[in-house]
């Protein structure tokens, strides 16, 4: 953890932000959007991402415009998640399963935005009421327990390691670790491959201190990642 905040502080500290900082912004919501892609199996690069050559037929597309939409919605819902985070929970599911694809995928799931069921919709409020009153918890702790609740136990049944890595992004964001958004927190999640990230997604979900623990360095080593990569963009800004 505080490797990552040394990290985060040269990230937030970069001089580039002064004249940069909505570049900066946009290219991080880029890159974490295709971070997040990744982490769902969707492997692009940021190139392609950015030319908006997602072709219809591509058989990723729904999620890579999923991605791109929340990474779109986490500024916008930040204020409604300082009020009420199972009312920004709820509108970051409709936002990341606004496509009739993900609707017909998942006919049996519940209404999108609410809670798959009962056992779900007390995990959501419990978590939500954590957030909203749990002023202790370090940044990267709460964030990286957040995640691994919506992404391990699925409580919206469609899209949710997508909503979770978007939540990780709006804890870190508002508790003041990087209230600016700038480091791209998805990054790591993408470097180690899907196959590493759900079972360690699936390590949390056992419950073991060990586990819980192992999640937590790994989503600490994930800002740290892309606290990394947002400063290498930085700099190239500043030699260009």
């Amino acid at each position: 953890m505080a490797t990552t905040r040394v990290a985060v502080d040269e990230a937030i500290g970069h001089r580039a932000l002064r004249a940069h900082g909505p570049t900066l912004a946009l290219e991080s919501s880029l890159r974490g959007a295709r971070a997040s892609a990744a982490a769902d199996g969707v492997d692009i690069t940021v190139e392609f991402l950015r030319s908006g050559n997602v072709r219809l037929d591509h058989p990723g597309r729904p999620i890579v415009q999923a991605a791109l939409r929340l990474a779109q919605e986490v500024p916008v819902v930040e204020n409604i998640w300082r009020r009420s985070p199972v009312q920004a929970l709820a509108r970051l599911h409709v936002v990341a399963a606004a496509d009739d694809e993900v609707l017909r995928a998942a006919p049996d799931a519940a209404a999108v935005g609410r809670p798959r069921d009962a056992q779900s919709a007390q995990l959501l409020q419990a978590l939500a009421q954590w957030i909203a009153t749990d002023s202790t918890t370090p940044a990267i702790v709460m964030a990286a327990i957040a995640h691994g609740q919506i992404a391990a136990e699925q409580p919206f049944g469609t899209r949710d390691a997508l909503v979770a890595r978007a939540v990780e992004r709006l804890v870190v964001r508002t508790r003041g670790l990087d209230p600016r958004g700038i480091c791209i927190t998805e990054t790591g999640h993408a470097l180690i491959g899907r196959t590493a990230y759900q079972q360690a997604l699936a390590e949390f979900r056992t419950g073991t201190v060990q586990a819980t623990v192992d999640w937590v360095v790994h989503c600490a080593e994930s800002i740290s990642a892309g606290a990394r990569e947002i400063v290498a963009v930085a700099d190239a800004l500043i030699a260009d």
